[in-house]
């Protein structure tokens, strides 16, 4: 009995520091910003009256959040399934043990070391209207020179290329490492009954890959719905509020007009949304992962 409780406590004692700093660093600022959700809280302010869920339901009627909230979306959309298929891609080109392949994982996965800061600017210069690469090549082959981050058109699908180039490396690590630990012999019965390439993969890699699949979606799907530095460097949340994202707005909300209150609020709206996507994505593609296993 003594033991048990002596290894009980040497258990706790190396958990404290963890539950120290997870206390102090993220438990109570998530808990102090949702009261805070609940205040007219103003910076200048000297009173900070309790409102409620009165934040909330303004946010419903905000008409430039539900365009932040959409282009948020948008950005989903273009980078979420792009993204994870050029990262399969890749991870499948290297599972197929080519030679110099620590080179090519190299090359794939160095622009995701990379902060977001010095991507952006990088891309700034390729978007150049006047000396960008993007429109130099055009100008070569006859086509016009596009303002890439100063239409309303292009400024968003400009950032999503610019994030799937970004993170491609990431995913295709994971993968990399999905695909290595399939059972070589899953390949070698699927040969035998005469399965080609693309069989292969139907029904032998993606069902061995769908947990693999599962983490990265929605792992992509958080990432996108919280992008900033993209839209804050490069174009600003416009031109005309096009590439306003909801932490874009959050940010300029709190930072900006010094509403704390509201850009709280604007917080957990937005975890709301993410959470009810990620139980989504996790229904639909564990369901299906169930069904065929059985």
């Amino acid at each position: 009995m003594r033991q048990r409780t002596e290894e009980r406590v040497t258990g706790w004692l190396f958990v404290a520091p963890y539950l120290a700093l997870f206390t102090a660093f993220l438990a109570i600022p998530t808990l102090y910003g949702f009261y805070i959700s609940l205040h007219d809280w103003h910076v200048l302010g000297r009173t900070r009256p309790f409102i409620g869920f009165g934040n909330y339901s303004a946010l419903l009627r905000d008409d430039l959040f539900h365009r932040a909230l959409l282009n948020t979306a948008i950005f989903a959309l273009l980078t979420v399934l792009p993204g994870n298929a050029l990262s399969l891609l890749l991870a499948l080109g290297l599972n197929a043990r080519v030679r110099g392949e620590t080179l090519f994982k190299t090359l794939y996965y160095m622009p995701v070391v990379l902060s977001v800061a010095v991507t952006a600017i990088i891309w700034r210069w390729l978007y150049s209207a006047e000396f960008g690469i993007m429109n130099h090549y055009l100008s070569l082959f006859g086509g016009p020179r596009l303002a890439w981050l100063n239409s309303p058109e292009l400024a968003m699908p400009s950032l999503a290329l610019m994030s799937v180039w970004w993170g491609a490396g990431g995913n295709m690590l994971i993968y990399l490492a999905g695909l290595r630990g399939i059972p070589e012999q899953y390949y070698e019965a699927a040969r035998i009954d005469g399965a080609g390439g693309w069989n292969r993969f139907r029904y032998v890699t993606a069902p061995m890959l769908r947990p693999t699949l599962l983490f990265c979606l929605i792992m992509s799907v958080i990432g996108s719905s919280q992008v900033f530095g993209q839209s804050y460097i490069l174009t600003g949340g416009g031109p005309h509020y096009s590439t306003l994202t909801v932490v874009l707005y959050m940010y300029q909300t709190g930072f900006s007009l010094y509403r704390l209150g509201y850009a709280c609020a604007v917080a957990y709206m937005l975890f709301a949304v993410i959470l009810g996507v990620t139980a989504v994505q996790y229904r639909i593609i564990a369901g299906r992962s169930e069904e065929a296993s059985a």
